[in-house]
């Protein structure tokens, strides 16, 4: 597990609080024919519509921006990681099987595959895989690996990308932490270079969505290491939109244009296609609103968010006519995670006030204040509202306890919290140790005193709080160790930002389900597991939607294993030259960056330097 300190130099600093950029797609929208595809993932969401592409002549130009995309959390490995900025590069440099065309209505169109499957019966999937992709090829990676440059793709490609993840012999195995996806098939063929066949156990609902995941890549075998894993940046070769061409660990990352894209969609006149830009600089960020303000006014980034949304504010009156506002509610959310098998948490009494004391009006506040009396985060149950579609009322979910902020409310869950902590624990005096993610930067300067002051106040308790100085590395090396059944030194409680999906399988399965991967909780419960296999088993839109909402309601009111406290408002900066750019749920949407292109002809884009 590699672990990340904290050092800001001077060229590192030439970053910002920004979030990933993710560049519309202008493609038509493939829609499925109910006998293709399961009821439970069309059901008639109409896609979010998108803006024309670029004239050919505006080809062209580096997009920078400043975000986290050059912090690798726990490993290079897209199969591997748990979450978070990574993912940013690995979708541009990777492909999927399938992708989504639009993760607000959950609409998927082929991506590697050349159509959406045959599919024979209910448990077979067939699949051509598109002719003329091929692997990355530059002169590194001919050096590094010759094999792999520039060699077509090919379906044992796809089959040894999944294959690997099922296989509980790998010295990796449980660091697979969406296995649990792949643990429905019962076997994958490649009969033929093109076609792939994948056979599951049993009817699945959400097959197609885990095909099309955000972390469903598909990889070279050959880059894989002795010890099991993709090691390095240098390793990253996949069939995507962009190249990697640098990694600077925590400075920037550089990608650039692949010319041999499959998806490049030549115009017939110029035989320029996409990606429209030559490449993408994601500098990492520095959280410093000042410094980035300035970059930005300059144009040394095209895009950016900032730390405290009033400058955010701030900047986009500065010249409404140049400047773009952008938002999306979150595909993540803010949340504390707990250690079930150990005190004080093995009491679910003890849960159950934690849930009650945590203050999340005055939390968002603090972390997310309103811009021009616009919140700017979201009450949160355990699907963010990113994916609504899954999600219970949000209005109803704010009169509950623990999530309603009225005066008369607030004292009410004061009470009871002290009932049941006394409750579970008695006389006993507590030491209550958290683990606070140290990105962004607004979880240690913010919400540790906060927290702190809301449980001692309300609870008596001792709060020992730790920083991660990393980001969010100790916590990663913490939750494994939760799932390899360490007894010492493992923290029963962290608090950071944590990755969602599209699907709800995405959501609640993999991080509810006993004995899954990313069940850090060591949570048990049978009935919890009957409702997260039956959302499995249906392809009706509503019913599956219904089981889905039986089991949050089943969380909140018995679990609360992950206290989730709110889904922040996702705002950014962009300059006008920026066309056809949208804001991503979450991590693991740059492949759109494909779309994107710089308007020359824009007024605000003759002073933008034309390198850093």
């Amino acid at each position: 597990m590699r672990h990340h300190h904290l050092h800001i130099t001077r060229r590192a600093f030439l970053a910002g609080a920004g979030l990933a950029v993710a560049g519309g797609t202008a493609a038509a929208i493939v829609r499925l024919k109910r006998k293709d595809r399961p009821r439970s993932e069309v059901e008639g969401i109409e896609a979010t519509p998108r803006t024309a592409r670029t004239p050919a002549g505006n080809r062209g130009g580096v997009l920078r921006a400043y975000n986290f995309d050059a912090m690798p959390h726990d490993t290079f490995d897209p199969h591997l990681t748990q979450m978070g900025p990574i993912v940013d590069v690995h979708a541009a440099v990777f492909s999927r099987l399938l992708r989504y065309e639009d993760e607000r209505a959950g609409t998927i169109v082929p991506d590697l595959a050349a159509a959406l499957p045959e599919q024979p019966d209910a448990t077979t999937y067939v699949f051509r895989i598109r002719d003329g992709v091929r692997f990355h090829d530059t002169t590194r990676f001919r050096a590094a690996f010759p094999a792999t440059a520039g060699r077509p793709l090919t379906a044992d490609d796809v089959r040894l990308s999944i294959e690997r993840q099922m296989d509980r012999s790998s010295p990796v195995s449980r660091r697979f932490f969406r296995r649990g996806n792949w643990d429905l098939i019962d076997r994958i063929e490649a009969p033929d270079a093109h076609t792939l066949i994948i056979k599951t156990r049993e009817p699945i609902g959400p097959m197609l969505s885990l095909l099309a995941g955000r972390h469903a890549f598909i990889i070279p075998p050959e880059v894989i290491e002795r010890g099991g894993e993709i090691a390095t940046a240098e390793a990253l070769i996949g069939t995507g939109p962009f190249v990697l061409d640098s990694f600077e660990e925590r400075v920037v990352v550089r990608l650039r244009r692949n010319d041999r894209w499959f998806g490049r969609d030549d115009d017939a006149a110029t035989g320029v296609g996409r990606p429209y830009l030559d490449g993408y600089d994601a500098y990492f960020s520095p959280q410093e609103d000042a410094f980035q303000r300035a970059a930005f006014d300059r144009r040394i980034v095209d895009v950016t968010g900032f730390v405290d949304q009033v400058e955010l504010a701030r900047a986009h009156k500065t010249n409404l006519s140049d400047i773009a506002l952008q938002e999306t509610d979150a595909g993540a959310v803010l949340a504390m995670r707990l250690l079930l098998d150990r005190p004080p948490f093995r009491d679910d009494r003890a849960r159950r006030a934690l849930n009650l004391a945590i203050d999340r009006a005055a939390l968002i506040e603090t972390l997310y204040p309103a811009v021009d009396g616009v919140a700017s985060a979201k009450l949160s149950g355990a699907i963010a509202p990113g994916a609504a579609r899954w999600a219970g009322d949000a209005e109803t979910l704010a009169r509950r306890p623990g999530y309603r902020a009225g005066a008369a409310d607030r004292e009410a869950d004061v009470r009871e919290s002290k009932v049941l902590w006394d409750a579970a624990l008695g006389a006993e005096a507590v030491d209550f140790r958290i683990l606070y993610a140290g990105l962004p930067r607004t979880i240690p300067e913010r919400a540790v005193e906060a927290v702190r002051a809301q449980l001692q106040g309300v609870l008596g308790v001792n709060v020992m709080s730790q920083v991660d100085p990393s980001g969010t590395g100790l916590i990663s090396n913490a939750y494994m160790r939760n799932l390899e059944a360490a007894t010492e030194g493992v923290v029963t409680c962290s608090f950071a930002v944590e990755d969602g999906g599209v699907d709800l399988d995405d959501w609640l399965y993999p991080h509810f389900r006993s004995g899954e991967a990313m069940n850090t909780y060591r949570l048990q419960d049978p009935q919890l597991d009957a409702l997260l296999d039956r959302q499995r088993r249906e392809f009706d839109f509503e019913a599956r939607r219904q089981t889905g909402l039986d089991a949050q309601e089943y969380l909140l009111a018995n679990v609360n294993a992950r206290i989730e406290i709110a889904a922040p408002v996702e705002r950014r900066l962009s300059w006008g030259y920026v066309r056809n750019s949208r804001m991503p749920l979450w991590h693991g949407s740059t492949q759109d960056l494909a779309d994107v292109w710089l308007d020359a002809s824009h007024p605000a884009f003759g002073s933008r330097p034309e390198a850093l």
